[in-house]
């Protein structure tokens, strides 16, 4: 499980330095991904990049919903994660 957590915060931390790439690589593997199923779940393909890209745009702070560069309020200004002091 402690291996899952590392991979997970490098992936987020790549993606928060480098998000117009990770997104390319999104649209990669979700083109991807319908090749190999035949076309048979694109809706559900494209459902899924489409979030993850909006979830990209609000991380690098262009477009996606509410305002750019609004904090995430799970986090407190004195630099603490409230997920961790549970």
């Amino acid at each position: 499980m402690a291996n899952l957590q590392r991979l997970l915060r490098q992936v987020f931390g790549y993606i928060r330095k480098n998000p117009g790439k990770a997104n390319r690589h999104l649209h990669t593997v979700g083109e991807t991904v319908k090749k190999r199923t035949g076309g048979r779940y694109n809706r559900q393909i494209d459902k899924a990049t489409g979030a993850a890209s909006r979830y990209l745009a609000k991380q690098s702070g262009r477009g996606g919903r509410g305002a750019p560069g609004k904090r995430d309020p799970r986090h407190r200004p004195d630099g603490h994660d409230r997920r961790r002091d549970r």
